[in-house]
């Protein structure tokens, strides 16, 4: 038999876990509520850039149009997908993909947009929308839209035209050029 002592304390002991069961489970509501309510109120924008980019070279004989198009795109993503977090990716990738010759040059453009969107504060995106090919004179035309965002907020859409120029070197080719084309060309 338990005497009124011992009952006493356990119907104490009782009361408390319940006491602190409750104040644990009212915490965890109030905090999924609030995540709930952050997710709600919150816009969240990923800007993905090309994760492997090879170097550029090929067997002897294996540049074609489809090697071609998807450098292009490799370079365009790089200097276009841009944000002050991944600036060092894109120019790694652009060094790779540039012949020597043409490295300075390309990599000068690419740190001056690099200056701007780290002042700005800025990130870009470019969507393809079309791709020609002058396959003769190793030029890549990317037709597409490139959208800036202030953070998550879109700030600007506007067509854009890149032509991406490659030179054939020891039977595979490296970047020469890459830019905007003007609306009058």
């Amino acid at each position: 038999m338990m005497n009124f002592q011992a009952m006493d304390k356990s119907l104490r002991q009782s009361r408390r876990a319940v006491l602190v069961l409750g104040g644990v489970s009212a915490a965890l509501v109030a905090s999924v509520l609030f995540l709930s309510a952050k997710m709600y109120s919150q816009s969240n924008q990923v800007v993905l850039v090309p994760t492997v980019v090879s170097d550029g070279m090929v067997a002897r004989g294996a540049v074609d149009k489809g090697y071609v198009e998807a450098l292009a795109l490799d370079a365009v993503y790089s200097m276009y997908n841009s944000s002050p977090k991944n600036l060092s990716y894109g120019r790694s990738v652009l060094e790779r993909l540039s012949g020597p010759a043409e490295r300075a040059s390309i990599l000068d453009n690419y740190d001056r947009i690099a200056k701007d969107i780290t002042e700005r504060k800025i990130s870009t995106v470019f969507f393809p929308r079309k791709i020609e090919h002058n396959f003769a004179e190793y030029e890549v035309v990317v037709e597409g839209d490139l959208v800036t965002y202030l953070e998550t907020t879109q700030v600007t859409r506007e067509d854009r035209r890149i032509l991406v120029r490659f030179k054939p070197q020891a039977g595979s080719v490296r970047l020469a050029a890459i830019g905007k084309i003007s609306a009058e060309e």
